[in-house]
């Protein structure tokens, strides 16, 4: 009775425990977050937990005693039932398939079928449901995106090479690398990122790796790198890090750009632009360059422009270039120049212009017009070239010229004068012997006096014609002045001129042609006592510098218009009534020939000054 009753405690002992094994596995079931439903031997689903029934929006009575591949699609029916008769044949078989779905039509699911044993014997199998559709949607963008970053980085023109961090190796080289370094990608599979690199560009290349995690900017450096063929490209790469995945190791992204034409294109536009910055420069220091734009206003000037103008460029810009005409071109030569520089075409001429003080300049002109798309000028440059001193010296040339043509004539017609000349002075003074009457004396003292200013004009002309040897000594300037005054001073009182002298007593010698010299001072202050018809003053004065002595004769006559100042000691170019022009001109020639100056200062009704510059010493 003990011994059952013993089996009745055991018998209920276990009965508890399997209630309790039950409960779990039925716990399991119900609770699991996914769909499990049970298959018997044929196939035939016997039970579905709730939450299948909810994933499938079916009852569990739809379902109940119908084979499970009635829910499978058509095309993984005998795929999935292959799967099923391995799991009876004892294996844990894992399936991805697609679920006909109540509501969503279709769903991709993920299927693991397990076998259920009972004492020891399959007896039917469980099947756990997972919707994966998601993560084949993700599956399938991935793909999508990993062909297509393949296809751009198999087909792009640029290198792109993943570089492991931690390791320095690249795992990745696209085929463009062949292209344009010569090696195959292979060639630079697990090498260093370095390979190839310009020694001294290394280092710029070894900061790639130690880009910051947190600072997701690429970060950009310029290196050299060497091609298959021995030369050196320059190459930019462009880096961006991959944040480390699990297995903690980061990789670099590194997208390399070709940019040798472009440096090659930049050492160009650099030198390029020095040309152009030293060409400006070489043109601004010789040129006067002013720009205009389509209506002629001045829109730039440079400074030699403004320092030869007068003008500053807040003046000058604006306006137009007629601000400097001097009046001395006539209309028609403007109009005919801005017609052919309208038609496109390069304008080049010589222009006299006047300064803001009213100094005129001649400059050498070349407008270039600058021609848009359609061919029509949107803006004029101008470039001149001061050519005063040209002018003067083509003036002076001229005026040489004259003189040798002068001094042509004169010797011919001194020649044929002389003899002439002398025959009629020497009957005029036989007759003067013969003649006792006073009134034939005082024709024949007449005679002899145009006689003899005629010989002293053909003395003239013969200085022209061949000027004389002339001897050098040293003399006293200021003894010279005083004889120079006590030979004018008679004249000077006849005509109620008053002369004075502001002499210093230490004015040294100078080397000079004593009588020349004297020449030139007596013609010019009998000039400075002709033009004081009324009487009048002349001051004398002396200078001394370093170098030169400076003799001033100034008067208060009636002066020199402007027009004729220029004038002034040409050949046969007078102010006086009786006079031929030459005086003035032989004495600027004596002067030109001690080396020095002879300058002319006058204004109408005031006076003229006279300054003629001797250096003490002649340069040899």
């Amino acid at each position: 009775m003990v011994k059952q009753s013993e089996n009745i405690l055991i018998e209920k002992h276990q009965l508890h425990e399997l209630h309790r094994e039950y409960e779990k596995y039925l716990s399991l079931f119900t609770h699991y977050p996914g769909m499990i439903y049970s298959l018997n031997l044929d196939g035939l689903v016997k039970n579905m937990n709730k939450f299948g029934e909810q994933f499938a929006h079916k009852s569990g009575e739809t379902v109940i005693n119908k084979h499970y591949t009635e829910f499978i699609i058509h095309q993984d029916r005998e795929e999935v039932d292959k799967a099923f008769r391995d799991t009876l044949a004892g294996q844990i078989t894992q399936i991805q398939t697609t679920l006909l779905h109540e509501v969503r039509v279709t769903v991709d699911v993920e299927i693991i079928t397990i076998p259920v044993y009972i004492d020891n014997k399959i007896d039917g199998a469980f099947s756990i449901v997972r919707d994966i559709t998601s993560e084949r949607e993700t599956a399938v963008a991935l793909r999508e995106s990993q062909e297509k970053y393949r296809l751009i980085a198999e087909h792009t023109s640029e290198l792109i090479s993943l570089v492991n961090v931690e390791s320095d190796r690249v795992i990745y080289a696209s085929p463009s690398h062949e292209t344009i370094l010569g090696h195959p990608p292979h060639y630079y599979l697990g090498e260093s990122i370095e390979l190839d690199v310009y020694p001294d560009d290394q280092r710029s290349i070894v900061d790639l790796l130690k880009d910051d995690p947190l600072d997701h900017s690429p970060a950009v450096v310029e290196f050299r790198r060497k091609h298959a063929d021995g030369s050196w490209l320059c190459l930019e790469d462009r880096a961006t890090l991959i944040p480390a995945g699990v297995d903690s190791e980061r990789t670099l992204v590194v997208v390399t750009r070709d940019i040798t034409e472009k440096k090659e294109a930049e050492r160009e536009l650099k030198q390029t632009l020095k040309q152009l910055k030293d060409m400006k420069y070489a043109l601004d220091e010789s040129a006067l360059v002013s720009i205009t734009d389509k209506q002629g206003r001045i829109t730039s000037v440079n400074n030699r422009f403004c320092k030869t103008s007068g003008y500053s460029k807040e003046e000058l810009m604006g306006k137009e270039h007629k601000i400097l005409d001097s009046g001395y071109h006539p209309p028609a030569f403007f109009h005919e120049m801005e017609k052919k520089i309208a038609n496109g075409e390069v304008w080049k001429g010589e222009i006299n212009n006047q300064k803001k003080d009213g100094e005129i300049f001649w400059v050498d002109t070349t407008v270039v017009p600058f021609l848009d798309d359609k061919g029509e000028p949107y803006q004029y440059v101008y470039i001149r070239k001061d050519i005063t001193n040209r002018k003067q010296t083509e003036e002076f040339l001229r005026t040489s010229d004259k003189l040798s043509v002068i001094g042509e004539l004169a010797a011919g017609v001194a020649h044929e004068i002389r003899n002439p000349l002398t025959s009629l002075k020497g009957f005029t003074q036989i007759l003067k012997s013969r003649l006792s009457d006073e009134s034939d004396q005082e024709f024949i003292k007449i005679m002899m006096s145009e006689l003899d200013r005629i010989n002293m004009i053909v003395n003239e002309f013969m200085v022209l014609a061949r000027p004389q040897a002339v001897s050098f000594e040293k003399a006293n300037i200021l003894d010279l002045i005083e004889n120079v005054l006590t030979l004018i001073e008679t004249q000077a009182i006849l005509n109620n001129v008053q002369i004075y002298t502001r002499l210093i007593n230490t004015a040294p010698s100078i080397t000079c042609s004593e009588n020349q010299i004297k020449q030139v001072l007596i013609n010019v202050m009998k000039n400075a006592i002709e033009a004081m018809p009324d009487g009048g003053e002349i001051v004398v004065s002396v200078y001394v510098d370093s170098k030169d002595i400076m003799i001033e004769v100034k008067d208060n006559g009636t002066g020199i218009p402007d027009h004729q100042l220029p004038h002034v000691g040409e050949p046969f170019y007078t102010t006086k009534k009786k006079g031929n022009g030459l005086g003035l001109m032989i004495c600027r020639r004596i002067i030109q020939n001690h080396q020095g100056e002879l300058t002319f200062e006058s204004e109408e009704g005031i006076g003229t000054t006279v300054c003629i510059k001797l250096p003490i010493e002649l340069h040899k």
